[in-house]
């Protein structure tokens, strides 16, 4: 019984390394090839934990199939290290620095999903409180009834704006605020139905850096799909049920998955040829254990791997242990400080960096 059980055990772990290093690939290969490798890699946290628990179980009873669950997780460092971070202590921010927020801010709360009416205004009150150099807001809206853009600018020393939607005094879309002046501008309107990435090129002294800000397709679970997953039960009677659920979701995913590579494969060779210092930030809806996170970053740096700490994740939804928003910059330029404000009044936490240029 016992060697029954041992095997069975070797078997389970193999077939457990083998996903964590299929989800690996998940940061190499498109969606629009493989699909179902963009699944495996959102399932690579509790992937990488089992064998994770594996290995440890192996080393207590010093068994030589340690191996299995070892060589899987080494073969993944590099991605490995892009999810975790234990970047201890800051750099000193440098007089030639920018500061720098993204946070998708979900309309300001418009419609009451908070269910509390201060929201918009605590919304604002990060904004001001951090008084970052450039702001990088994603769903942004404003309107003559609701003018954020005005009361961003009353509250802050901001000398411009971009947007990538506006009808008349309404304003939509991502939107990018600087304290400096914005010599050039840039909507990347040909590659989707909507313009989900803009640029400004801002002038700071003798520097000109371009700054990128980028809102990705989302998944757009409803509430069903939320009750669902929070309610599922595992049992026969509901074996149907389950099953549709579960068809269901991942039919939004792989959806989602395709749409975010189709529109990286056409951001990328923008944000290559820039003949600035660049910084690129926003929203991706994708993990860095994706084809999203590893497409766009391309040459850059991750802010979150030089300074921040832990796993980072900034979604603030049902959906723990999930980074999703970034701030990427040229190999000329130094991340100084990073940090998430785990304030739940969006879907999303602000990100903040100081960049040393």
């Amino acid at each position: 019984m016992r060697k029954i059980l041992h095997k069975i055990s070797i078997i389970t772990n193999v077939i457990f390394a083998i996903l964590l290093i299929l989800s690996y690939l998940s940061t190499l290969i498109s969606p629009e090839k493989i699909s179902f490798l963009a699944l495996l890699g959102l399932s690579f946290p509790f992937l990488l934990l089992i064998n994770f628990i594996f290995l440890i179980y192996r080393i207590y009873r010093k068994k030589a199939s340690l191996l299995i669950s070892l060589i899987a997780i080494l073969v993944g460092y590099n991605q490995i290290s892009n999810f975790l971070s234990f970047s201890i202590g800051n750099e000193n921010v440098k007089e030639n620095s920018l500061k720098v927020m993204t946070y998708n801010v979900r309309m300001f709360d418009i419609y009451n999903w908070s269910k509390n009416e201060n929201t918009s205004n605590n919304i604002l009150n990060i904004i001001k409180n951090e008084d970052a150099d450039v702001i990088c807001l994603q769903e942004f809206y404003s309107t003559k009834k609701h003018n954020w853009k005005k009361r961003i600018f009353k509250e802050l020393k901001l000398q411009d704006f971009i947007v990538s939607s506006k009808n008349n005094k309404s304003f939509f879309g991502n939107a990018i605020f600087s304290k400096y002046p914005i010599v050039n501008q840039g909507f990347l309107k040909n590659a989707f139905p909507t313009q989900k990435c803009i640029y400004a090129d801002i002038k700071k002294g003798n520097d000109t850096i371009r700054i990128y800000t980028i809102h990705l397709s989302s998944i757009h679970l409803d509430n069903d799909d939320y009750k669902f997953m929070k309610n599922i039960k595992l049992d026969i009677e509901n074996k149907d049920e389950n099953i549709e659920g579960v068809k269901d979701i991942s039919t939004k995913l792989l959806k989602a998955y395709k749409n975010r590579a189709k529109e990286v494969d056409a951001i990328f060779p923008y944000i290559e040829k820039s003949p600035y210092k660049t910084i690129v930030c926003g929203d991706f809806n994708d993990t860095p254990i994706s084809y999203t996170y590893q497409k766009i970053k391309g040459k850059l740096k991750d802010s979150f791997n030089e300074k921040g700490f832990g796993i980072g994740n900034t979604y603030a939804g049902s959906l723990p242990l999930f980074r999703i928003d970034y701030v990427f910059h040229s190999s000329d330029i130094s991340t100084a400080s990073f940090k998430i404000i785990p304030e739940e009044l969006s879907d999303h936490y602000p990100v903040i960096v100081n960049l040393n240029l």
